[in-house]
């Protein structure tokens, strides 16, 4: 009876000692990779390729359409923090416009998606706890994708040229 009331305190105390130094906190970069590169490979493929997501009498009018249903459906991988410059060079590297010409000379802009889109690279920054990928488009075209996790799950919160 003393064995197992002292095995009990033992686990125990082992499970406050771990959780008091912290171990539970570690930044591990390969598992949080891992889960950081499913979420930016969600939004990557998020819809059918070619699917038609927006049109507008612009391509300003669609990218808002366009932006509403990307950020709709990628609610939990999209920080609200990211800003409007970051939403169109994420909207320009996941979409191709197809424009045509109307019968009364103006045009309409039809935005698809692609999944021309590939992860090209991946970087961690360690004290800041981010990744950025570098995202490459029909093979020319790249922007680098940052994630930070927030409220405990990876999120976009920057998308930029790079340097």
């Amino acid at each position: 009876m003393k064995t197992k009331i002292l095995y009990v305190f033992v686990l125990m105390l082992s499970t406050f000692l771990a959780a008091c130094n912290g171990s539970g906190n570690q930044f591990d970069p390969k598992v949080e990779q891992e889960k950081a590169t499913k979420v930016i490979n969600g939004v990557l493929t998020s819809f059918k390729d070619e699917e038609k997501l927006g049109e507008g009498k612009t391509r300003d009018e669609a990218n808002q359409i366009v932006w509403e249903k990307l950020r709709k459906k990628n609610t939990k991988a999209i920080s609200n923090d990211l800003n409007g410059e970051g939403q169109r060079r994420l909207l320009y590297l996941l979409t191709t416009n197809k424009a045509e010409d109307l019968s009364n000379g103006g045009t309409k802009s039809n935005l698809l998606f692609s999944r021309d889109t590939k992860d090209k690279n991946v970087s961690v920054n360690e004290s800041d706890k981010t990744f950025t990928f570098d995202i490459e488009r029909s093979g020319i075209d790249h922007k680098l994708i940052t994630l930070e996790k927030q409220d405990n799950t990876w999120k976009i919160v920057k998308v930029e040229d790079p340097k």
